[in-house]
């Protein structure tokens, strides 16, 4: 009767370990989704803003190719034998 009382509280206390063990990995579990909602969240609008950086980078790209060409024209126009 005593091995099956002792046998009886450990197991108890291995459930009751258990179930504790459970409820943390539970609290994990929402502690992991919510931060990965979060990145979730930081990546769209990292996405968002590295679209924009992109655009802009392209234009400016654009522009100063643009100003080159001109400065190059320029530059032609000056040195021409007719300038002086």
């Amino acid at each position: 009767v005593d091995a099956l009382s002792q046998a009886v509280e450990a197991k108890t206390k291995l459930i009751g370990d258990l179930g504790i063990e459970l409820v943390n990995m539970k609290e994990d579990v929402d502690d992991t989704a919510a931060a990965l909602a979060a990145d979730q969240k930081f990546l769209a609008e990292l996405e968002k803003g590295c679209k924009t950086k992109t655009a802009e980078w392209e234009e400016r790209s654009k522009t100063r190719a643009e100003e080159l060409v001109a400065l190059a024209d320029t530059i032609k126009v000056l040195n021409d034998d007719d300038a002086l």
